[in-house]
């Protein structure tokens, strides 16, 4: 089998790249991983220098999900083609991109894989695909994608999704949808270090919510854990009729309250975190204040309404059902994807001058 990841440059798409390729774990590789012949891994930006050790086994080329002909370069020969590419931004300036890429970009690779012949395509979605006005305590993968969407990322996954689910079974090509929850670990670009560096400066100066809502994470070795997984049971005739099509939950029984899952890494850096929260009532209207201010302005503020009900209310979900139907079980715990997480974060800078 060979494969190749789209988007492999990011956060989890360089760590499935390196485990699936054979990186040594602590206690070994887990059973029911699919043994790839070779990885290719594709991106638009650089996937920099591969490591020795799995240099026989990775390639690297460039890949842009907007061009068909890119993908009909870089994806020729791949049984497996694991999906990650997505623009992430969550912010209240327009992104002329993010519909290209998340939407558009991930039809351009189902009708490529279809075209030559693929026979899984492992797409990365999000928990976000759910995000909608109501509150999520233990949620599961039957909710429906909501009817108002708090912001255009929300939009652009659920339609991406949409399109890989859809896709299973036509011309041979049997789809999964990852959804994990939100991920953390090593090289993590998003919200610890992001956070941290509001708390530093004085930015935020208080907590969201009333220090009660729930908020799901996730290591990053697990999510791969789960991508791995599907990608097996995609290539498994006997297995393939139980998963193809379907969307799974990936998290790890870890829903902690936002910020007191940041306080470790608030205090291993010597970083005051705020003391008053606002209140459930307060950051919904202080929510519609930022968006208004920048409307009037123009400029991106802090936080609104998509973060006050992602981390100010609960948001967080059963991993039943990729427990029993994938066979999923973190590899890492919480307090070991802590322990790894801390020790990187010790490198990073998170003054005002970062």
């Amino acid at each position: 089998m060979r494969a190749a990841v789209i988007g492999a440059s990011g956060f989890v798409g360089r760590r499935l790249v390196h485990l699936a390729a054979g990186e040594e774990l602590d206690h070994g590789r887990p059973s029911g991983w699919p043994a790839f012949e070779s990885l290719h891994a594709v991106d638009v930006a650089p996937f920099g220098e591969v490591p020795s050790a799995l240099a026989g086994r990775v390639t690297t080329g460039f890949g842009d999900v907007r061009s068909k002909a890119d993908l009909r370069r870089e994806l020729a020969g791949a049984d497996t083609v694991f999906h990650l590419a997505s623009i992430v931004d969550v912010g209240l300036r327009k992104n002329p991109n993010i519909e290209a890429v998340n939407v558009e970009g991930t039809r351009n690779v189902v009708e490529v894989c279809r075209e030559l012949g693929a026979r899984a395509l492992v797409y990365t979605s999000s928990e976000d695909v759910v995000l909608g006005p109501t509150p999520v305590a233990h949620g599961d993968e039957s909710l429906p994608y909501p009817t108002t969407f708090l912001h255009d990322y929300v939009r652009t996954k659920i339609e991406g999704e949409k399109i890989a689910r859809a896709a299973d079974g036509r011309d041979g090509l049997r789809t999964v949808s990852i959804r994990p929850v939100h991920v953390y670990g090593p090289n993590d670009p998003h919200a610890i270090v992001v956070s941290l560096r509001a708390f530093a400066t004085g930015s935020v100066p208080f907590l969201l919510g009333d220090g009660t809502a729930r908020f799901d994470v996730v290591y990053v070795d697990n999510v791969v854990h789960a991508h791995l997984l599907a990608a097996a049971m995609l290539a498994d005739p006997e297995r393939r009729d139980r998963i193809g099509g379907e969307a799974f939950i990936v998290g790890e029984d870890n829903a902690p309250n936002y910020f007191e899952w940041l306080r470790p890494y608030a205090t291993s850096r010597g970083v005051k975190m705020p003391r008053r929260h606002l209140g459930r009532r307060r950051t919904a209207l202080v929510a519609k204040l930022m968006e208004l201010f920048h409307r009037a302005t123009g400029r991106e503020v802090p936080f609104h309404t998509f973060h006050r009900h992602v981390i100010g209310e609960d948001f967080f979900f059963s991993g039943e059902k990729a427990r029993s139907q994938l066979g999923y079980r973190p590899i890492v715990s919480p307090a070991e994807g802590q322990r790894r997480t801390i020790a990187w974060l010790a490198d990073q800078r998170i003054d005002a001058t970062s």
